[in-house]
């Protein structure tokens, strides 16, 4: 007898499982029995085009383990056509992705949930006419974990259903894994493209919509040089190599804020050096036409904030230093061929907010395809207590707010007794998506 591994499958000359055959026969076996014709189970087949559009609305984890049913489905949802189609499913039903380095500073959690919420009843809130405040749950699973090496989850990022992590204790390694199918890589070590010692090197991932491809940015620069080098390399294409990018060399930076991929373009910001000045400014990279330029002068958001996507646009926002619980200050990128200007706007929430966040900072993480805002915290909360996130909206001049309890999250939390021992770290992405992107 053939002993088979998880994932593997036995596929006879006619590509259909061994398991499968000896279905076929027993079928054929009812029908021979079934005198009056009632069932005939033989010659129904459901059309290719039907199985391609119920599969494409399966789990990914489901769809891998598909691939074991037939060398038809096999080829099926392998097909590039296939995995284009169940993105673009997968954009309209995109999920939470919750990145958690717990006590153990060399182990990395990845969960997820889908944004569809369980109400919980409550009472209506004490001297308010309409409720101001929901409360919703939703239910996270655990798609993976990753142990090895220490990852500092301040520079990690989501992008179009990848996760990519640094390592700071080994400049120059990058990880990238697919949660939906836990395929993980390490990307080849720059240094075998350059010469000299590396003083600095940073990674973004990017994602090219048109082309459908991932790519990741990598910025170096060496000791003595006043030039920063840009290699680029892209997923999915076999052999991973990387290569210079047209107009490589910029003036030396150093980067300060974590990179954002919004519609086709990687935003960052950094300190560029120009002798002993030092300018604060947006780099973006166009992951299509493999160009760097830099596009803008500021300063709040990189020395008091983070860059996040606000409908669609980048945008800055970080706490108002008198009220930092309740009020931020948002300013948003507007961009008209090569005109850009920012267009500042200060939000203040609703004055329960601090109270239903526990006195705890929260930090704005962007925009719900309703347009609500969502908050979460910067640090893990302690172990068995809850993880809350808030979204808030406006409507006919009054605020609202909905205060979401992530479920399945408590085992992960912190059990450090004070900030100064505790190596807990916490990423929150809004808009991650299942994804059956080969990484090779």
């Amino acid at each position: 007898m053939a002993v088979l591994s998880a994932g593997e499958c036995s596929y006879s000359e006619s590509g259909v499982s061994s398991h499968s055959k000896q279905d076929e026969v027993a079928m054929r076996g009812s029908e021979d029995e079934d005198k009056d014709g009632l069932c005939n189970i033989a010659h129904d087949h459901i059309p290719l085009d039907l199985t391609v559009e119920i599969l494409t609305r399966l789990p990914a984890k489901s769809l891998k383990r598909f691939q074991c049913v037939s060398k038809e489905w096999l080829s099926t949802i392998r097909n590039q056509a296939f995995i284009d189609s169940f993105s673009s499913m997968s954009q309209t039903r995109s999920r939470f992705l919750v990145a958690v380095r717990g006590n153990d500073e060399n182990r990395v959690f990845l969960l997820s949930s889908s944004h569809k919420e369980t109400k919980i009843p409550t009472t209506p809130t004490p001297g308010w006419f309409v409720n101001p405040i929901g409360y919703t749950c939703l239910h996270t699973t655990l798609e993976m974990t990753m142990s090895g090496l220490p990852v500092d989850l301040v520079h990690c990022s989501s992008v179009h259903g990848l996760f990519a992590l640094l390592h700071p204790s080994y400049p120059g390694r990058f990880t990238i894994c697919n949660p939906s199918t836990r395929e993980m890589i390490t990307l080849p070590d720059i240094e075998a493209t350059s010469s000299g010692r590396r003083e600095q090197t940073y990674l973004f991932l990017g994602y090219d919509p048109v082309g459908k491809e991932h790519k990741a940015l990598c910025s170096t620069v060496l000791y003595g040089e006043r030039c920063q080098q840009h290699w680029v390399l892209t997923l999915g294409r076999g052999k991973l190599s990387w290569r210079g990018i047209q107009g490589g060399k910029t003036l030396r930076y150093t980067v300060v804020t974590k990179g954002i991929c919004i519609n086709g373009k990687v935003y960052y910001g950094g300190w560029i050096t120009r002798g002993e000045e030092k300018k604060a400014r947006i780099l973006r990279f166009d992951v299509r036409s493999e160009r760097l330029v830099c596009i803008a002068r500021f300063w709040p958001c990189l020395t008091q904030g983070s860059l996040i996507n606000y409908n669609g646009k980048l945008a800055s926002v970080y706490p108002d230093p008198r009220r930092p619980l309740r009020i931020f200050h948002l300013l948003v990128l507007e961009e008209d061929l090569d005109k850009r200007r920012w267009i500042m706007d200060t939000i203040c929430f609703h004055p329960l907010l601090p109270e239903l966040s526990g006195g705890i900072q929260l930090n704005m993480l962007g925009t719900s395809k309703k347009g609500e805002i969502i908050l979460g915290p910067l640090k893990l909360p302690p172990k068995h207590e809850p993880l809350y996130i808030f979204y808030y909206h406006e409507r006919k001049g009054k605020d609202f707010i909905r205060r979401v309890e992530v479920e399945g999250f408590e085992e992960f939390g912190c059990n450090h007794t004070s900030d100064e021992q505790c190596v807990c770290q916490l990423l929150l992405s809004v808009d991650h998506i299942e994804s059956l992107a080969s990484l090779q």
